[in-house]
C-alpha cells in the first residue's frame, strides 16, 4: 500500500496559514468527499489539496472562516488539478459559493493523449505511474466523525499524485500543441455548470415534454419551478417532492380543485394534504396568464432521416478525428450532433452550434457543413 502522511487541518489559523503559501504556488491539486444520497445538496464532508510539500485534509465541519480558501480558488493565476470534477464543482459551489478557477480536469486531458474518454483516477494513475491505489472508501460516510484511517489514507492518495500526472501531462499535450485545447474544454466545462447551477429549465429535462403543448408546457414549468423551489429550501431530493410523471400528468389534466386532485394516485403519503392546493392554485395561474408569457414549444425527437445524417456526419467524424489521433467523442458529444442538424430550423443554413465554436471549428466545420450541403443538393 503507498504511504502517504497527511496533515490534518481542523482550525482556521492552519487554513489561513496554508492559503498564504498556495497563493504563492502555480498549480494545487484538490478534491472533495460529500454525501447526497438524501439531499438535493451536496454535503461536503472532506476538503483534500495537495501541493509539492504534501496532502492537506481540511475538515470543512470545523472551519468557520472560508474566506482564505474563496482566495485561493478563485486565483486566475494558480492552476486547479482534479480529476473528473463535474460532482466537485457542485460540492464547492454549495460549500463556497463559487466555482474553482482555473481548472486542469486530468479527465478530459487523458481523453486527449490516448487514454479513453472517461479513464478514472485509479487507472489513470497506475497507467502513468504505476501506482496502485485502494477505493474500498467510495461509499464511506464522510460526515461522521472521527473518519477512520481507512478513509484518511483513501482521501489522501486521491489528490496525492495529481500533480506529477499534471506535469507529465501539460510536457505531452504542449509536444502535441494542445494543451490550450484542453484548457478550451475545462474552461467551457466551468461555463456550462455555472449555466445549470444558476438557471432552472428543468420542465425540458421531464421526458414527453415535448408532446406538450404550449398551456400544458407553462404549466409544466411552473410546477417544476415549485418543486424546485421546495427541494432546495427543504434540502431534499426533487423526487421527495413530487415525482417527474405526476408532474407530467398534472400538466395534462390541469385539475383546478381539491377534489379532482385527490383522484391522482403518485403522490408520496401527506403530499395532496401539504400541497394539493398549492398545485391547483398554481395551475389556475398559468391557465389565467397571457398565453404570450408562455415557454416555446420544445422539439420533437428527431426523424428517422435525421438520424440517418447524423450516422453519415459521425462516419465523418469518424475520419477527422482518426487523422488527428483523437476520439471522435472527443470532437463531437451526441448533443452537438443534435444541435447541427437543429440549427436548420431557425436558420437558411447548417450552423455549427455555439459549442464547437472552438478549437474544434478548424478541424468540423468546413467538412461537416459541405456534407450536409451534398447531401440537402442530393434530395432536392
Amino acid at each position: 500500500m503507498t504511504e502517504v502522511n497527511p496533515q490534518w487541518v481542523d482550525n482556521d489559523k492552519q487554513l489561513t496559514e496554508l492559503c498564504t503559501f498556495w497563493l504563492k504556488q502555480s498549480a494545487i491539486a484538490i478534491d472533495t468527499e460529500f454525501m447526497r444520497s438524501e439531499t438535493f445538496y451536496p454535503h461536503i464532508g472532506l476538503l483534500q489539496i495537495a501541493d509539492n510539500d504534501g496532502v492537506h485534509l481540511i475538515d470543512p465541519l470545523k472551519i468557520s472562516d472560508r474566506s482564505p480558501l474563496i482566495k485561493v480558488l478563485l486565483e486566475s493565476s494558480i492552476i486547479k488539478v482534479i480529476h473528473s470534477c463535474s460532482q466537485d464543482l457542485a460540492v464547492f459551489h454549495h460549500y463556497l459559493g463559487i466555482l474553482p478557477e482555473p481548472i486542469f480536469d486530468t479527465q478530459i486531458a487523458a481523453a486527449f493523449i490516448g487514454h479513453g474518454m472517461a479513464i478514472s483516477y485509479a487507472n489513470l494513475l497506475k497507467t502513468l505511474l504505476g501506482i496502485d491505489i485502494p477505493k474500498q472508501e467510495t461509499r464511506s460516510n464522510w460526515l461522521q466523525r472521527p473518519l477512520s484511517d481507512a478513509q484518511l489514507h483513501y482521501a489522501a492518495l486521491d489528490v496525492a499524485y495529481l500533480l506529477p500526472i499534471y506535469l507529465q501531462m501539460q510536457t505531452r499535450l504542449e509536444q502535441q500543441r494542445q494543451l490550450t485545447w484542453v484548457e478550451s474544454d475545462c474552461q467551457q466545462l466551468l461555463d456550462k455548470t455555472r449555466q445549470s447551477l444558476e438557471q432552472s429549465h428543468y420542465y425540458t429535462r421531464i421526458k414527453s415534454a415535448w408532446k406538450l403543448d404550449c398551456e400544458e408546457l407553462a404549466i409544466l414549468k411552473a410546477l417544476c419551478d415549485w418543486r424546485e423551489q421546495q427541494a432546495r429550501r427543504r434540502d431534499v431530493p426533487r423526487n421527495r417532492i413530487a415525482k417527474d410523471d405526476l408532474l407530467w400528468e398534472l400538466a395534462v389534466k390541469k385539475p383546478q380543485s381539491d377534489a379532482e386532485i385527490q383522484n391522482f394516485d403518485k403522490f408520496y403519503p401527506q403530499t395532496v394534504d401539504m400541497y394539493g392546493d398549492i398545485l391547483v392554485t398554481l395551475i389556475k395561474n398559468v391557465l389565467n396568464e397571457d398565453d404570450n408569457n408562455y415557454p416555446e414549444l420544445l422539439p420533437r425527437p428527431l426523424s428517422k432521416e435525421q438520424g440517418q445524417l447524423i450516422k453519415r456526419l459521425k462516419a465523418e467524424v469518424k475520419d477527422i478525428a482518426s487523422a488527428n489521433q483523437l476520439p471522435p467523442e472527443l470532437l463531437m458529444r451526441n448533443k452537438d450532433y443534435e444541435l447541427l442538424l437543429r440549427s436548420r430550423e431557425k436558420n437558411t443554413d447548417y450552423q455549427l452550434p455555439e459549442s464547437l465554436k472552438n478549437w474544434r471549428r478548424p478541424l468540423l466545420e468546413e467538412r461537416l457543413l459541405t456534407c450536409l450541403t451534398e447531401i440537402s443538393h442530393g434530395q432536392s
